[in-house]
């Protein structure tokens, strides 16, 4: 009994040491060859967050395609776009794709105008 205690003792001051289970612990990224990502700003800053920061596109038909490019800034999950609608805001009109992450569930709306 006193010999396999002496062994959970060694064992886990080895663990301390050493730093055992710590590669277990990190972000597995780095293990898979992929760079870290950044961080996203918070979603009220990034681009077409409000009408002041629309984004410009040629066309509507890219809209949904664009809206969805951005990860989710809450858990960087891949988000969905739910609904596409114009509406005059400010007498400019814009295009308005709301977006939605199935994974943690953020929603928010990504303006846009056309380019003229």
């Amino acid at each position: 009994m006193t010999v396999l205690l002496a062994l959970l003792a060694l064992a886990l001051l080895s663990g301390l040491f050493y730093g055992l289970g710590g590669a277990a612990r990190a972000d597995p990224r780095p293990a898979l060859g992929r760079d870290p990502v950044r961080p996203l700003p918070p979603a009220d800053q990034l681009p077409g967050a409000d009408p002041g920061r629309a984004i410009a596109v040629d066309s509507p038909a890219v809209i949904e395609g664009h809206a969805e490019r951005w990860p989710c800034p809450v858990c960087e999950g891949q988000v969905r776009c739910e609904q596409h609608r114009a509406e005059t805001i400010a007498e400019q009109r814009l295009r308005i794709a709301r977006v939605r992450c199935p994974r943690c569930g953020f929603e928010r709306d990504l303006y846009f105008k056309l380019r003229d």
